[in-house]
């Protein structure tokens, strides 16, 4: 199923690829690296003001030109040349597919969705170095500064350089999954940014969460952020599957961030949560509740079906979610008396495992369960407290010590437990 680009940066892309332009040396023919920034639309005044002062051949760059169409001025005040001294040109227009003209006379290639003069082609130009498909993730850079290069390489020549605190968007892995895909929206650039550096630790990080010093699974990344096809081919290419981020699981993760498809796909793979793990990461999407809950066989026909459509999978597994909630509900309306069957059991203030504890009971204690979560794994309870009623939620089934509480025959009322 072909990947979507990040709706954002597609209009972001969309925005500004009439203005952007190809650093080009095929006409020019020169050794040096490529064109030196200026402070001002002259010749005579090069630019000191940036760590890398020189922009690379072969390099995107987005600006507006001045009037006469000579000087390109970049969104971060400083000028490119459209010609060079000697009057040949340096910086090539690429154009939006949609706004070329069908009788234009210059052969061009398509390229993603620009088209690009023919004779640049050869220049190696990947629009994916643009921007890559497929969601893209918001970053911040935690090292004081991070490079943008033109490739997965330490030697790869340097675009740009993006401060500490700076924000930038991160798309595909290369081979070593050491580099990710950059987009830099400050200055509407793109290329590749090293992840962790081997001797200074950590470069980016996910936006808005706390530091993590150690390297990141691909794999809980990928799901997180639902990039799919990476995270099939991460689950394929792996001879021994790690699902474990040192932030977590990597199933919880892309639960906490509602990626059914990524759960799904984790699931088929193996990866396993129990209700504690689910509970703890307080999963609004009571889908991916169900979706851990399913038979491996079941997990296979939901892997075929989304295959074909991830809309049909997740309407399936909606109603695999209400058939189930429905069974709870004819079961809890069938007995909802229960009965301690384990050494002692805590009451909780909320349906999870790290909400308060506020009473508890004991083996051969009954009590009644007055509704279930969402889950059908909690139920809530009335006790009596030294001040009078009180209430909270009981787990039914511990995921490693089995039953906690059994139903048994309502033969009489149980008054509320004391």
């Amino acid at each position: 199923m072909p990947r979507a680009f990040s709706a954002w940066a597609k209009e972001k892309v969309s925005n500004t690829l009439p203005k952007c332009f190809l650093v080009d040396n095929t006409d020019l023919k020169s050794s040096s690296s490529g064109l030196r920034y200026r402070k001002s639309p002259f010749f005579g005044e090069t630019s000191k003001s940036k760590p890398a002062s020189v922009v690379h051949w072969n390099s995107l760059v987005y600006g507006d030109l001045d009037a006469d169409g000579n000087w390109l001025k970049l969104q971060d005040g400083q000028y490119l040349p459209v010609y060079s001294s000697n009057g040949i040109r340096v910086l090539q227009p690429i154009k939006a597919a949609e706004e070329t003209s069908p009788v234009a006379t210059v052969t061009t290639v398509t390229v993603g969705c620009l088209q690009v003069p023919s004779h640049l082609e050869r220049q190696g130009i990947d629009a994916d170095a643009l921007i890559d498909a497929g969601p893209g993730a918001f970053y911040q850079v935690v090292a004081e500064r991070v490079a943008l290069r033109s490739g997965p390489s330490l030697g790869a020549p340097v675009l740009g350089q993006v401060p500490r605190g700076g924000e930038v968007e991160l798309f595909g892995w290369d081979e070593t999954r050491q580099w990710r895909r950059c987009v830099d929206h400050r200055l509407s650039r793109s290329g590749w940014i090293l992840l962790d550096h081997p001797e200074l630790g950590p470069m980016v990080r996910p936006l808005g969460e706390k530091l993590c010093v150690r390297p990141l699974n691909v794999i809980a990344v990928a799901a997180a952020e639902g990039r799919l096809q990476d995270l099939e081919t991460f689950l394929k290419n792996s001879e021994e599957l790690d699902f474990w981020d040192p932030r977590g699981s990597a199933l919880v993760l892309a639960a906490e961030r509602g990626q059914i498809s990524s759960c799904l796909r984790l699931l088929h793979a193996g990866a396993t949560a129990t209700e504690a793990d689910l509970a703890m990461a307080r999963i609004a999407k009571a889908e991916i509740v169900t979706l851990c809950q399913l038979r491996p066989e079941e997990l296979e026909e939901l892997m075929n079906i989304s295959k074909v459509g991830e809309d049909e999978m997740q309407q399936i597994l909606r109603r695999k979610h209400r058939e189930r909630d429905e069974d709870v509900k004819a079961n809890s309306k069938a007995s909802n008396l229960y009965e301690v069957c384990y050494s002692s059991v805590w009451i909780r203030r909320e349906p999870h495992v790290e909400a308060a504890q506020v009473s508890k009971r004991i083996k051969g204690q009954q009590l009644n369960i007055e509704e279930f979560d969402e889950s059908g794994e909690w139920g809530r309870v009335v006790f009596k407290t030294s001040e009078g009623m009180d209430e909270g939620w009981m787990l039914i089934t511990h995921p490693e010590l089995g039953a906690l509480l059994r139903p048994v025959e309502d033969t009489e009322s149980v008054r509320p437990a004391g």
